[in-house]
């Protein structure tokens, strides 16, 4: 069980630890496709060499691992979030037309290939990033904080006061993230104006970094709302497009793509109170959603089958300390490969 800020590390300890393992992915295409072509890139660029990937991804990788690692991936063909069904061709061309020469490009993880893709490849010159939405925020800070110090250097070096500076980010990433980014990316932008300052002779010449944050959505994934300035018919219409999400009260949290997906929209308050009713009155209808028992009492390999659908849960947790999968699943799995053997 993998989120995107571990699955890489996860991919690559365990090839490390069980050298030529198969590697089923899924459910997630997108994610799956993506880590694939992040194996591609890396591999087919003469700046990753076996010292840099040692350094920067794992110690005990080399290019000639990595190929195998790729080479031993599958993943599941049909495991797409309808969240990110967002980023379409159209997006794409909007992208590469009017932000690609002049914008850092960022794409989480899980979107589709083609938004991968541009980032990706930015990414190799230090004008873009892949990953995590913590991968994200810390590619904005870091540019941010490169920004206002070089601007700063200047300043010492002319005396004079610079013009203001604007940052421009793509964010390839679901509708629901975009409100903590921006929260995040105001905070980095405070923090470094106000140090700036704090180390400047002349406060008139702190940093003036600005950044915009661009959100690039397909048209599909944008509702217009209608209103009446009287709620008359005849009166005059008000439309304000907006992407479905927090930003128009929906959702579950402004932290999470759940915002966006119909459904986790069905998880709404009345649903829950309508639940609550039904089990004070001890309505029957509700047996026949109880999670189902034909694995009750049952065991697989020697293990209760409930207990089993926990343990990749309580596998990962302990890798997330240790750093390692655990020997156990170590033994697991080499012991079910020689007995398919």
């Amino acid at each position: 069980t993998c989120t995107s800020s571990n699955v890489l590390q996860t991919l690559l300890q365990a090839a490390q630890q069980i050298p030529n393992v198969k590697i089923l992915y899924g459910p997630d295409t997108y994610m799956g496709d993506n880590l694939i072509r992040l194996l591609e890139v890396i591999l087919e660029s003469p700046d990753w060499t076996d010292d840099k990937i040692a350094t920067q991804l794992h110690p005990h990788h080399s290019n000639a691992t990595l190929q195998r690692l790729k080479d031993n991936m599958v993943v599941f063909p049909q495991g797409n979030c309808v969240v990110h069904h967002m980023f379409g061709s159209q997006v794409v061309e909007t992208v590469k037309q009017k932000y690609y020469d002049n914008s850092f490009m960022t794409a989480h993880l899980e979107v589709p290939g083609e938004m991968f893709d541009i980032a990706m490849t930015k990414s190799l010159d230090d004008q873009g990033v892949v990953g995590s939405t913590s991968d994200i925020l810390n590619f904005i800070t870091r540019k941010v904080q490169e920004a206002a110090t070089q601007q700063q250097s200047q300043q010492q070096d002319q005396q004079q006061s610079q013009q203001q500076q604007r940052l421009r980010f793509v964010l390839g990433t679901e509708a629901g993230m975009v409100t903590s980014i921006v929260k995040n990316v105001q905070d980095i932008l405070g923090q470094t104006v106000t140090a700036s300052l704090e180390t400047t002779n002349n406060n008139n010449k702190g940093a003036h970094i600005e950044a915009e944050i661009i959100f690039p959505v397909s048209s599909e994934a944008v509702m217009t709302t209608t209103t009446t300035d009287d709620g008359g018919k005849d009166a005059n219409v008000n439309e304000l497009p907006i992407v479905p999400g927090v930003a128009g009260g929906e959702g579950c949290s402004t932290a999470g793509g759940c915002a966006t997906c119909p459904f986790m929209k069905m998880n709404d308050l009345e649903a829950l109170q309508d639940i609550i009713d039904m089990v004070d009155e001890g309505n029957k209808k509700l047996a026949k959603h109880l999670p189902p028992d034909r694995l009750r009492g049952k065991s697989i390999d020697g293990m209760d089958a409930t207990d089993l659908g926990t343990e990749a849960i309580l596998y990962m947790r302990q890798f997330m300390q240790d750093k390692a999968l655990p020997q156990e699943l170590v033994d697991k799995v080499t012991s079910f490969r020689k007995q398919q053997q």
